[in-house]
C-alpha cells in the first residue's frame, strides 16, 4: 500500500470534514469524530492545521469553491435564462436541504469570526459574478436588454439569498413555487 502523499491527505482531511458538516452541522462535529472518520490520529489533523477554526474555515473554502466549479461547469452550455432558472433550481430549497444549513451556519459565524466573514464574502462574490457574467452573456446576445449587469446580479443574488433563508426555515414545495415566480417576475422586469 502506498503511503499517501501530505496534499492528497490534507485535501482528504478537509472533504472528511466538510461531509461530517454537512451529515451533523458544524457545531456538531468533533476532531475526535474527524479522526474516527477518516482513520486518522489527532497529530495528523494538527500537522496541516494550527486549529480547529482553521481547519472548518479551510473545509468550508474548498467546500463551497467546489461546490461553484461543479454548477458553473453544469450550466456552461446553457441559454442565458436557462442558467438563470438553474439557479433558483440550485438556489432555492422546497425541503429541508443540509447544503443550505451547512451555509446558513458559515453566514452566522461570519458575523463574530474575521476568517469566517471573509470566506462568506469571498463566496457571496464569486457568485455575485458568475451571475453578472450571466446577464452579460444574455445581453450581448440580445436576449436581456440590462444595462447595469453587475447592479441586476447584486439585486438578483439579494433576492435568492433573501428568499433561500426564508424557505431554509420551514421549507414547503409551495413556498418554493411562490418564491421562484417573484424572482421569475423580477427577471421579467429588468430584462
Amino acid at each position: 500500500m502506498m503511503k499517501e502523499s501530505g496534499d492528497a491527505l490534507k485535501i482528504r482531511i478537509l472533504d472528511g470534514a466538510a461531509a461530517l458538516f454537512i451529515e451533523k452541522g458544524i457545531d456538531n462535529v468533533t476532531t475526535r469524530e474527524l479522526t474516527e472518520h477518516l482513520g486518522l490520529s489527532r497529530s495528523h489533523i494538527y500537522h496541516y492545521f494550527s486549529d480547529w477554526q482553521t481547519l472548518c474555515v479551510a473545509a468550508l473554502a474548498r467546500y463551497t469553491e467546489s461546490e461553484l466549479e461543479t454548477f458553473s461547469a453544469g450550466i456552461a452550455g446553457m441559454a442565458p435564462a436557462d442558467r438563470l432558472e438553474a439557479m433558483i433550481a440550485n438556489y432555492l430549497p422546497d425541503a429541508p436541504d443540509a447544503v443550505w444549513l451547512l451555509y446558513s451556519s458559515l453566514w452566522q459565524r461570519a458575523v463574530h469570526h474575521k476568517a469566517y466573514a471573509e470566506l462568506a464574502e469571498s463566496v457571496i462574490d464569486k457568485w455575485v459574478a458568475l451571475t453578472r457574467e450571466i446577464f452579460a452573456a444574455g445581453t450581448a446576445r440580445g436576449d436581456f436588454r440590462v444595462e447595469d449587469s453587475a447592479r441586476v446580479a447584486r439585486q438578483f443574488s439579494a433576492m435568492l439569498y433573501g428568499y433561500a433563508d426564508t424557505l431554509i426555515i420551514n421549507p414547503s414545495a409551495e413556498k418554493y413555487r411562490e418564491a421562484a415566480s417573484d424572482i421569475r417576475a423580477f427577471i421579467r422586469l429588468v430584462v
